[in-house]
């Protein structure tokens, strides 16, 4: 169960008849259609193509596809996450950008409010050029995107649909367990964090880690079509922690071996990507046509990979954090050595 210690450190939507209209002098009465389909969620509908002085439709705008990454995902320069789903984007109708990459400055290991409010601005300043505005978000990229609701994003900007693959909406007990580690470390407090970001983990000490251990929930944004996806084999983001009141939330099963680990599988499960795009099409959720035993066995295991993650992980999670005190404890004591004892020169 090695792989389950790595959580802690490596964060991470009736018909309407109308009345008669009164008769006019040009003709005979007009009625209007006996019926008029609304939007089966609750986002907006759609603009009406504007009609041209010479009789033709006026071509309707693009929409815009945001794309909001997870922790760390700005540690290596080039890589894309969502090439995949990017893959899968139709070219003639969506542009694609992503926060951090394309436009905005997005330092994941900044603080989620300060993220979250270059993410409402830079979102702003985008969307009056097109018909309408989706985000696809994959973890700590959620829980930004929850606060940029927060801060006053909203429907009025744009937004039609948020798709958050595996995010903690709710705080990552992983996040918690760090900060608990450091906070055990006392005096050796920045040896450890130096250990544990030199074994190419995260950063226990950023504002986004911090933030992850407290965060909670948010109310869904009114007005936007909202779904969660997260696959039963997340050992990250537990079912606690993916809570989202109000939000259709759904568990799905890995398609394949490259998806079997949960956490950065769904970014290339197919289901989830065939998810993502029918809702950002239609602009509405789509029905859940699954049979209720893949339902339920996709809850069973979610449930049962949530229960060994709480329970053996923090064993192992333990076992972690003393390695990583130890050799924090380690580098203060060769420091202090080195500085009372001119030799034999000691070096860290």
């Amino acid at each position: 169960m090695a792989w389950a210690a790595l959580p802690a450190l490596a964060l991470v939507a009736s018909a309407d008849e109308g009345p008669l209209l009164p008769p006019v002098d040009a003709g005979p009465p007009l009625r209007p259609p006996v019926t008029v389909l609304r939007a089966a969620v609750t986002a907006p509908p759609a603009p009406t193509p504007s009609v041209a002085a010479s009789g033709t439709v006026a071509a309707s705008k693009r929409e815009l596809i945001v794309l909001v990454g997870g922790l760390g995902t700005d540690k290596r320069p080039g890589d894309n996450p969502f090439k995949e789903l990017e893959g899968r984007i139709p070219s003639d109708t969506y542009d694609v950008m992503r926060f951090g990459t394309d436009f905005g400055a997005y330092n994941t290991y900044d603080s989620i409010d300060e993220n979250a409010a270059r993410l409402r601005d830079g979102i702003r300043s985008l969307s009056d050029g097109y018909g309408a505005v989706h985000i696809v978000t994959h973890s700590l990229g959620g829980n930004v995107t929850d606060r940029a609701f927060a801060l006053g994003l909203s429907s009025t900007d744009g937004v039609t649909t948020y798709v958050a693959w595996s995010a903690p909406h709710d705080g990552a007990h992983a996040a918690r367990v760090a900060q608990s580690a450091l906070t055990l470390s006392g005096p050796a407090r920045a040896d450890t964090r130096e250990v544990t970001v030199s074994a190419n983990l995260h950063d226990p000490e950023s504002a986004a880690v911090r933030d992850l251990a407290r965060i909670r929930a948010v109310a869904p944004p009114t007005g936007v079509v909202r779904l969660d996806l997260r696959l039963a084999t997340d050992e990250l983001v537990s079912s606690s922690d993916a809570r989202d009141p109000g939000v259709d939330s759904r568990v799905l099963l890995p398609a394949s071996l490259r998806d079997l680990e949960g956490h950065g599988g769904i970014l290339q499960n197919v289901q989830a990507l065939d998810l993502t795009l029918a809702t950002i099409k239609q602009k509405a959720v789509p029905a859940d046509d699954r049979g209720v035993v893949l339902r339920a066995a996709a809850q069973i295991i979610s449930d049962r990979t949530s229960e060994l993650v709480g329970g053996l992980s923090d064993i192992a999670l333990a076992g972690l954090c003393g390695v990583i005190l130890l050799g924090g404890f380690g580098a203060l004591v060769r420091r202090t050595l080195s500085r009372q004892i001119p030799w034999p020169p000691i070096t860290e």
